[in-house]
């Protein structure tokens, strides 16, 4: 063996006990080296006169052997005394409260100088060798070096009377940090924020020159001080010193030994070679627990690992690809409502909610190749606060050139042969290709400058004309949409839809045909033919801020034109977010049919200032004369109808008693559509607890849509005293309140069907 510095003469030296066979093994390694020499026996004599407790040789004055630390004998002489009672020390055993893999942890009752209870750990009978004395010795030590208000202190520590080892730390009454977590149910931002503090314990840890290599859920126990959570990091039992350093027993590591929890193992360890773990292990584990505490699982499912054998559970750790949490939320099953519950978030947004960063910061710590993880808890730590502060963090996902060079190095061989075989074809292909290119581009060049003019010329011609035909086109449309609305309004039904249609046929990229069209089947309440216009009018980009959408989002909802309607809504929400002054009803109604996610207080509240803008005080408000008209020209509400759509705010916003109070208002007054109060009213009360009074209303919306209904049979003018979309928004929301307080869907469509087919009668009569 060479030595290359006093410290590894060092180590060497007080394994032997004899000091006489220690003088002469140094003085024979330094040789002539008297500087060397001196310097050893310096350090010898330094630790041979250490008087601290956590400094000294486990049993003192006797060498520990394996074979005879603690007999059988001994065990159970131990064993039988183990009782409530038992005094070690200044401290008396008051229950086991722990036990881990050497050690016994008891509550004890420190009788003297002070008395406190505190945790009093000890090595079990009969499991005294030399590697489990060392590593208790060694989980004293590291917990004395640690000054961290989130790792337990160490108080005392001292050998039993029968040589037992033993050590007292600070008790911490508390719970492993994912059952806090779930049980105070803490949402993803305090989930990771109490997790900084364990960053924070570990990054003290390994300043101290200490892995601690176990580090777990039940090794972060979380306690309340003040009502205010506590983290604190504790049993060190399987901890290494980094450097070998940290005490003179640290132990070498056995070869094929596996030391940790499988679950929360970094791939490293689990290669059974404990000489190639540093601090990025505990790194990997943090990262474990971190995914734990997020989705509600760990990376490997706890079942898969026990069942299988050992082979194969090392290899599911150091090569399989956990899943990103995001995605291992949506495999739960059943337990996704659990988890999302303990998270205090819907389990249709915890998917998306850790999607992103969390993501990111999660696999980073998961990196089986160590050089690719956080370089320190304090750097994951400081990537959880850039995400708590909506700062860009520093992990990112893996590039394609990485995740290339690892598909590459899996397939090595496969894709070595293929990318042979691609050469040859390619190079076959790129000769053949050369020779028949060489053939043709002389023949190419001599015709590219007569066809390129050409070309330009054709083009410039088709252009030209076809801008001409355009503005005849938009001409003529123009003329056709005016004489079809005047033979409209002049009860033409049939010549008006023959005029609207070669408009649509003149001009079909042009939306205003389309819409007028879509207008007109609407007012005969041929709603499937109107739909559809809309809906090509809303493809072609037509603007609809303009009176002739009024009512198009019912007629969506009514005829099942789901994701227009969604489009059409989401075009509403834009132009309220860019509002001025001026008050749009009709843009707020058409966002308010059905419910929506965008739909919120901030709603109710805009309804709310419209009307003390706009609405006159209660002694001065009367129903509108003659308002029965055209109501495509109304931009400005009558305030009964502005009450209604103020108290459908409140309902989406889920403020029933102010939407009751503002429905009932607007239900107290004549006004040509009163009946559109009833359902939304039924919804709103039911809410409250109302249900006889919401059932009553419910019927009589049924009632009175039945009553429109009728009215709407009578086709002889187009003009009728109710216009067509307070009927269709009445039906959808009618729709609505049916399901929520019966549970039932209401079929309306053979009733809008005996609408349409007496409209067509109605213009094949008017045809001949």
């Amino acid at each position: 063996m060479t030595y290359l510095n006093e410290r590894s003469i060092f180590l060497e030296a007080i394994e032997i006990d004899d000091l006489n066979r220690r003088t002469e093994f140094v003085k024979t390694i330094c040789e002539d080296n008297l500087a060397l020499c001196a310097s050893v026996q310096e350090l010898l004599a330094a630790h041979e006169s250490s008087d601290c407790m956590l400094d000294r040789k486990l049993v003192e004055g006797h060498p520990i052997d394996e074979s005879a630390v603690f007999s059988p004998s001994q065990s159970q002489s131990f064993v039988a005394t183990q009782h409530v009672g038992m005094l070690v020390g200044s401290f008396r055993l008051m229950e086991k409260i722990g036990e881990g893999g050497f050690g016994l942890v008891f509550v004890a009752q420190q009788e003297h100088p002070v008395k406190r209870k505190v945790a009093l750990k000890i090595i079990k009978p009969g499991t005294g060798s030399k590697e489990v004395v060392a590593r208790f010795e060694l989980e004293r030590q590291a917990l004395a070096m640690m000054d961290h208000p989130n790792i337990s202190r160490v108080f005392d520590a001292g050998v039993t009377e029968d040589g037992r080892p033993f050590f007292v730390m600070e008790l911490v009454r508390g719970l492993p940090i994912t059952e806090y977590c779930d049980n105070y149910q803490l949402n993803l931002e305090d989930r990771v924020r109490l997790f900084q503090d364990v960053c924070s314990a570990v990054q003290h840890a390994h300043q101290k020159g200490v892995i601690h290599r176990d580090l777990k859920p039940s090794n972060v126990m979380v306690t309340l001080h003040d009502d205010k959570a506590i983290v604190k990091v504790i049993d060190f039992g399987v901890a290494k010193a980094i450097g070998d350093d940290l005490t003179e027993r640290t132990i070498y590591t056995r070869f094929y030994s596996m030391i940790g929890t499988p679950l929360y193992m970094s791939p490293e360890q689990a290669q059974m070679s404990g000489l190639d773990v540093d601090t990025r292990s505990d790194i990997y584990s943090l990262g474990v627990m971190l995914y734990e505490l997020l989705a509600g699982t760990t990376p490997f499912e706890r079942e898969r690992l026990c069942s299988a054998g050992f082979d194969e559970m090392r290899l599911i750790i150091r090569e399989e690809e956990p899943p990103l949490p995001s995605h291992r939320v949506s495999t739960l099953g059943n337990r996704l409502t659990i988890i999302a519950d303990a998270r205090q978030i819907q389990p249709s947004r915890l998917h998306s909610a850790m999607r992103g960063d969390l993501d990111w910061i999660v696999m980073k710590a998961l990196e089986k190749d160590r050089n690719r993880r956080y370089e320190s808890a304090a750097a994951l730590a400081s990537d959880l606060r850039r995400f708590l502060n909506q700062q860009p963090i520093d992990a990112r996902p893996p590039s394609a050139v990485y995740q290339l060079a690892k598909f590459t190095r899996r397939h090595r061989k496969s894709l070595l042969t293929l990318c042979m075989l691609a050469a040859s074809l390619l190079l076959g292909t790129i000769v053949s290709l050369w020779q028949m290119l060489a053939a043709i581009r002389e023949s190419d060049q001599k015709d590219a400058a007569l066809r390129k003019a050409i070309a330009a010329e054709k083009q410039a011609t088709e252009a030209r004309q076809e801008v001409e035909q355009f503005a005849n086109r938009l001409t003529q449309a123009n003329l056709l949409l005016t004489n079809g609305q005047m033979h409209a309004e002049s009860e033409l039904w049939s010549s008006a839809l023959e005029e609207f249609t070669q408009a649509t046929e003149l001009q079909p990229s042009y939306y205003l045909p389309w819409v007028v069209r879509g207008q007109f089947y609407a007012r005969l309440y041929m709603w499937k033919e109107s739909a559809e216009d809309y809906q090509r009018a809303l493809n072609l980009g037509a603007p609809v801020d303009e009176p002739q959408w009024i009512g198009v989002t019912s007629l969506f909802q009514v005829m099942g034109y789901q994701s227009e309607f969604e489009h059409l809504q989401a075009k509403y929400f834009a132009i309220l977010k860019e509002l001025n002054s001026r008050p749009k009803w009709n843009v707020l109604r058409s966002v308010l049919i059905a419910p929506s996610e965008e739909q919120d207080v901030g709603l109710a509240q805009l309804a709310q200032n419209w009307l003390d803008q706009n609405v006159p005080p209660p002694h001065l408000r009367r129903p509108p004369r003659g308002f029965a008209g055209d109501f495509q020209r109304a931009e400005r509400l009558p305030p009964i109808e502005c009450e209604y759509i103020c108290g459908l705010a409140f309902l989406r916003a889920g403020r029933h008693s102010e939407a009751v109070r503002w429905l009932r208002s607007a239900a107290a007054r004549e006004w040509p559509a009163r009946g559109l109060v009833d359902a939304p009213l039924a919804i709103a009360l039911e809410q409250e607890g109302k249900s006889s009074e919401a059932r009553e209303l419910l019927n009589h919306s049924k009632l009175r849509i039945q009553d429109w209904m009728d009215q709407a049979m009578d086709i002889d003018s187009i003009n009728r005293k109710l216009p067509w979309f307070y009927l269709a928004e009445a039906i959808a929301v009618h729709r609505e309140a049916t399901y929520q307080l019966l549970g039932t869907r209401v079929d309306s469509q053979p009733q809008i069907a005996a609408l349409r087919t007496a409209a067509i009668r109605k213009l094949d009569a008017m045809a001949k």
